[in-house]
């Protein structure tokens, strides 16, 4: 018998997630041209745990798409990596601009531990919306009281 374990640490309570929280379908980049059309553009920004690139996509929500290579380490750990940053992006999604496709490319430190995926993922959002046209608005995070101050960069 194969049993789905998950542990407990990982496990999501989805009755304490309000419906604006969730990570729908729709929110996902997952057409390699998509992957090509954004990180073809000129709208980048980076530091030591991520990449991250941004276009606009003339919808009222963000879509992101994620690429870990097989640098970070074997598939364990880079489904991990995945999944802290699709969780970062999920739980801070309601304060980033809105209108962005956005792919992430995780760098070997974003498998670190003590990292802090979050923080990073949200300035580099910021950052990559800033330069592409049509968003000098959006280069500011909307304040989230659940998430405390806002990074500065």
């Amino acid at each position: 018998m194969i049993r789905n374990h998950v542990p407990s640490m990982l496990r999501l309570d989805m009755s304490a997630v309000t419906p604006s929280e969730r990570f729908l379908k729709r929110e996902h980049l997952r057409l390699r041209r998509d992957f090509a059309r954004v990180m073809g553009g000129k709208c980048k920004a980076a530091d030591a745990v991520l990449v991250v690139y941004a276009s606009r996509n003339n919808m009222t929500f963000s879509r992101i798409g994620i690429s870990v290579s097989k640098r970070i380490g074997n598939a364990v750990r880079r489904h991990l990596v995945k999944r802290r940053i699709r969780e970062a992006f999920r739980k801070s999604k309601a304060d980033l601009p809105g209108g962005l496709d956005i792919v992430c490319v995780a760098r070997p430190a974003a498998d670190d531990d003590g990292v802090d995926v979050a923080a990073s993922l949200r300035k580099l959002i910021v950052k990559a919306a800033c330069q592409c046209p049509a968003g000098e608005s959006d280069c500011t995070l909307r304040p989230n009281p659940r998430m405390g101050p806002t990074p500065s960069g």
